[in-house]
């Protein structure tokens, strides 16, 4: 009998092996072992490596929690990425495009996971724009800050402060948030 969260607990896994190693050089074998199950669990919960990479997917494109003033979200979502750089943690917006790359099907991958970003960006935001390109702007501006100080080590700590580049890179893309307009009220009925 398998426990009430192993699914979780494989996903888990699996969230890690891939961000860390790449789809190809991980096996079922491997997820199991993280998860500590048996390989013949993961089979049960998932079909095949691909269906499993597929379902996992990269859920935390984590937004939803800035809860502040529209005119502060350039600078919070910049913020973000420096605060996960200097603690070494993932970024799951790299994670989104290397699962995007990965991808058994990488274009069914990369239309979930731009849906998904984009949505979230344009519930963030208020895009309502029938090619929410807003929120592209936006998602393109942070997507570029990520890979750029994370992949290619632009804008090094101990060459410019945390608050430099804040105050270099949150207006950038707060320019693209004000170039929204906002979503008009709702009008009370009489």
């Amino acid at each position: 009998m398998s426990r009430p969260d192993s699914r979780s607990t494989i996903l888990d896994a699996a969230r890690e092996l891939f961000s860390e190693h790449g789809y190809q050089a991980v096996t079922i074998r491997d997820i199991a072992t993280s998860a500590g199950v048996s390989p013949a669990l993961v089979m049960k919960h998932y079909r095949s490596k691909a269906e499993l990479f597929n379902e996992m997917g990269p859920n935390e494109i984590p937004l939803a929690e800035l809860d502040l003033p529209r005119s502060q979200l350039g600078r919070a979502l910049v913020q973000k990425i420096l605060t996960r750089r200097e603690h070494g943690v993932p970024d799951p917006l790299l994670v989104a495009l290397s699962h995007s790359r990965e991808s058994p099907d990488p274009q069914r991958t990369r239309e979930e996971i731009r849906e998904r970003l984009l949505l979230r960006v344009s519930d963030l935001i208020g895009d309502t724009t029938p090619d929410r390109r807003h929120a592209s702007a936006v998602s393109c501006q942070i997507l570029g800050l990520a890979e750029g100080v994370r992949g290619l080590g632009l804008f090094p700590a101990e060459s410019i402060s945390r608050d430099e580049l804040l105050d270099l890179y949150g207006p950038l893309v707060q320019q693209q948030i004000d170039a929204c307009p906002p979503p008009e009220e709702p009008h009370p009925t009489d």
